[in-house]
Parts: structure tokens; C-alpha cells; sequence
């Protein structure tokens, strides 16, 4: 989950300079009607383009963005779960928290319950 949250910020970065250095040279270049210094305009491109990028990489590419990474998803699930309550903000911390306390097992990657009858309560509670 680390490596692929570097991978996606990696993409991020390099994605939103790209389409600000190719808005910025082309404002630059071309103008597009603008009476403005070359200067100028590519500084404006450029920041109007890593906002487009930034934008574009959150929310609309799918291909390519958070939708296409396992952090991305798990990014959306943990917040869509914890603005219901059904989840704890910082998740990681509680389950550190809860495993410091003894009450959570850790396997690997995964967190399991010391105790059956509390799972079964849960699970119980879940249900209804």
C-alpha cells in the first residue's frame, strides 16, 4: 500500500507539471488572442495547467488516476466509511490502539480478534 501511495503521488506530480509545461508553452507560443509577454504567459499557463492536471488526476481519469491504484481505492473507502460513523477517522491508529491493548491480533496484514464472543457480538450487531 506504501509503494503504490509513492507510485500515485509520483504520477501526480510528474502528470500536473507536464500538462502545465505543454498549457504554458502553448499559451506562450500561440497566444490564443492574449496581447501578453511571452513571460508572462507562460507562467500563467503553467499554473492554470497544474491546476488542470492536479484536477484532471484526482477526480476524472480513471485510466490513470486514484481510481486505477489500491491506495486510491482504499483512500475513497476509508473516508466514504468514516463520514457514515462506520469507521474511525484514523484507522491505523485505532487498530494499533486496539492491538496495543489486546483486544486485536495482527497476521501479517491482517487484524483478527483475541476474543470470539466479542466478533460474535459484532458481527451480531452488524446484522441488525
Amino acid at each position: 500500500m506504501r509503494n503504490d501511495r509513492l507510485v500515485s503521488a509520483i504520477r501526480l506530480v510528474v502528470e500536473s507539471l507536464g500538462a502545465g509545461l505543454l498549457a504554458g508553452l502553448a499559451i506562450g507560443r500561440y497566444g490564443f488572442g492574449l496581447d501578453a509577454g511571452f513571460t508572462w504567459a507562460l507562467t500563467a499557463g503553467l499554473g492554470g495547467g497544474l491546476a488542470l492536471g492536479v484536477a484532471g488526476r484526482l477526480a476524472g481519469r480513471f485510466q490513470t488516476g486514484l481510481a486505477a491504484s489500491t491506495w486510491g481505492w482504499y483512500l475513497l473507502s476509508r473516508t466514504w466509511l468514516a463520514l457514515r460513523g462506520d469507521l474511525p477517522w484514523r484507522l491505523m491508529r485505532f487498530l494499533d490502539d486496539a492491538h496495543q491493548r489486546g483486544v486485536l491480533r495482527q497476521a501479517g496484514a491482517v487484524y483478527q480478534f483475541r476474543h470470539a464472543r466479542l466478533q460474535d457480538r459484532l458481527a451480531a450487531a452488524a446484522k441488525s
